[in-house]
């Protein structure tokens, strides 16, 4: 599906690189970027000069304050270099839009590739410290100074990760929601230069921030106080060139590509230049790549239909909550309120954003410095948003994305264009199929909303506990089912599920296909036709389909909240009674047969 959308990008950039200049503008800003990302000549003799006055900041990093600033200009470039800040919803007020702050600064996958000490994870160290080594001998060091400022860097990413939460504490909305005033952190934290921060051109006005994870705010203040300004400007010189490298010429392309790609998920070799190209411009321009692709190649029956399916799976959902056996009327009421509340945003916004300010070149760095730029204050979740109120027509992924999501502190979910076709979804199809595999994703984000995250969150997207003590134990018994399920797969041998990292979407998973199967039965198919019921099944997994590395899957056990695909079908279906009743050649003592006290019923 990625494939196909990529070949309509292609065609649809090759034809804005191609028009006159008296062509509309944002046609204009397409072509623009397309071709300096395929002008290799030029890109090939750039070098770095289109870092150079970036390269210069850090180079006049004299002081403590200085650092500070540097890491923002950084920021503001699109190069964070120790944390991710944008405009999000105040998880505590759902109107409001604050500033938030997340764990960054690590070029390992997370804290524990720095942390483990098996034999497999020091061969990825080591791969990693000669990685940086090349990346900086291709910046001019010398074999011997690159050896040494690696290890400097290592070490530098290694404090950063001691203060890294863990994947499985990020899951936690409790953990992770800390609203600050501005001037609490400048007493706590006063090395990360607040101020500066609060002050970035465009921004709207800071009075609170978002603080996902105190502790790496804490680590990350300490290393800024004590660590070396030269250990300090290694460090932020190889980051910021370890970042622009997939834009730079193919030496420092193919490096970056051979760590990230081939060491850590085993891909042999890189897509093509043009695809590489529509793949920056899709990330960097979004929405203006976004409006083309929607004007050129959307069904126009695909909002209506799929959003009648939304509405008969959230019918579903609502009779199933309401003949729970195993939750209190109080919680239910709470629970109906939440699920007819959720939004829906179906295959592309309403309004689209406007890029007037931004400007283009000949030069394909610059280019991505300006998108990048742009993007920080005027994008989705730009600057220029703080303070104002929420905006529920923001889309924050563009509609070409082979993707959805659920958004708990929007209540909503989101389904891009390009997830909306062959075949997850066909206007032509049986509608057995389009449930088994469009419903099933409708019901799994409609079901995030009741996850072991989302439901920690209410019907106008607050983090509020609406539970009674009661429901909640049951609803983590019933979770604990799942853990226990997933943390038996072993993906690898000896490298297993991890059924808590895992369990928002394993939740998901299960009780989104529990809703499209009813939802198809009560919709679509009234007569009880155990055939029909068989070809639901078996075109569900439809959904899930592909093929991983053995590299690229031990990455993505560790690191991913989603299990293998291959889980995704085989932890579901065999929880669900209607599937045995649909192949009853399925009996008990087969390899992946689960009694019934193994099946959990949440939704």
């Amino acid at each position: 599906m990625r494939d196909r959308v990529d070949d309509d990008l292609r065609a649809l950039l090759e034809d804005a690189a191609a028009a006159p200049e008296s062509a509309d503008r944002n046609v204009t800003l397409l072509g623009e970027f397309y071709r300096s990302g395929m002008d290799t000549g030029t890109i090939d003799r750039e070098g770095l000069s289109g870092l150079s006055d970036l390269l210069a900041t850090i180079d006049a990093i004299d002081s403590r304050s200085g650092l500070a600033n540097a890491t923002i200009v950084l920021l503001e470039q699109g190069f964070g270099p120790v944390y991710y800040y944008w405009a999000g919803v105040n998880p505590e007020n759902s109107t409001v839009m604050v500033p938030a702050l997340y764990q960054g600064g690590l070029g390992l996958p997370d804290r524990d590739y720095y942390l483990r000490n098996d034999t497999e994870s020091i061969e990825i160290q080591d791969a990693y410290r000669e990685h940086i080594a090349r990346v900086l001998v291709l910046a001019g060091e010398s074999s011997k100074e690159a050896a040494a400022d690696a290890r400097t860097i290592y070490a530098m990413e290694e404090g950063l990760a001691a203060a890294h939460l863990t994947q499985e504490e990020n899951r936690d909305p409790q953990k992770t929601t800390n609203i600050y005033s501005l001037a609490e952190l400048e007493e706590r934290y006063p090395a990360v230069g607040w101020e500066t921060l609060a002050a970035i051109p465009g921004s709207g006005p800071v009075s609170r921030v978002h603080v996902y994870q105190p502790g790496y705010v804490e680590g990350l203040d300490s290393l800024l106080k004590t660590a070396p300004l030269e250990d300090w400007k290694v460090y932020l010189r190889y980051r910021l060139i370890d970042q622009a490298s997939p834009y730079f010429d193919a030496s420092f392309e193919e490096e970056h590509f051979a760590f990230y790609e081939t060491t850590l998920y085993g891909v042999p070799e890189m897509k093509p230049r043009w695809q590489r190209v529509v793949a920056a411009e899709s990330e960097l321009l979004g929405d203006l790549v976004g409006q083309a692709y929607v004007a050129e190649y959307v069904d126009p029956r695909t909002r209506g239909m799929v959003s009648g399916m939304f509405l008969a799976i959230r019918g579903t959902c609502d009779e199933r909550i309401a003949n729970l056996t195993w939750m209190g009327d109080s919680t239910k009421a709470a629970a109906r309120e939440k699920l007819a509340a959720m939004g829906e945003k179906i295959a592309y916004p309403d309004q689209w954003p406007d890029y007037s300010g931004l400007n283009l070149s000949g030069s394909y760095v610059a280019n991505v410095r300006a998108a990048k730029a742009h993007s920080f204050i005027h994008g989705p979740e730009g600057l220029e948003k703080i303070g104002g109120p929420v905006d529920r027509g923001v889309w924050f992924i563009p509609p070409q994305t082979v993707n959805a999501y659920y958004d708990p502190t929007g209540n909503e979910m989101v389904f891009p264009a390009a997830v909306l076709q062959p075949p997850i979804f066909d206007p032509d199809a049986d509608p057995a199929l389009n449930y088994a595999a469009l419903g099933w994703l409708i019901g799994h984000e409609m079901t995030h909303g009741f996850d072991d995250q989302g439901r920690q969150y209410d019907k106008d997207g607050n983090l509020k506990d609406w539970w009674t003590e009661g429901d909640a134990a049951n609803f983590n018994d019933r979770m604990a089912l799942l853990v226990a399920e997933y943390n038996a797969f072993e993906a690898l041998p000896g490298l297993y599920v991890n059924g808590n990292l895992t369990l928002g979407e394993n939740i998901a998973d299960f009780g989104g296909l529990t809703m499209a199967y009813h939802a198809w039965k009560k919709t679509e198919n009234g007569s009880a036709d155990p055939a029909a019921d068989r070809r639901f099944f078996l075109a569900a997994p439809r959904l899930w389909r592909v093929n991983d590395r053995e590299d690229s899957l031990r990455t993505l056990v560790r690191t991913d909240p989603h299990s293998p695909e291959k889980f995704r079908v085989n932890g579901v279906l065999f929880n669900i009674p209607e599937f045995y009743e649909a192949i009853p050649e399925i009996q008990p003592g087969d390899a992946l047969y689960r009694d019934v006290e193994e099946r959990p019923v949440i939704w």
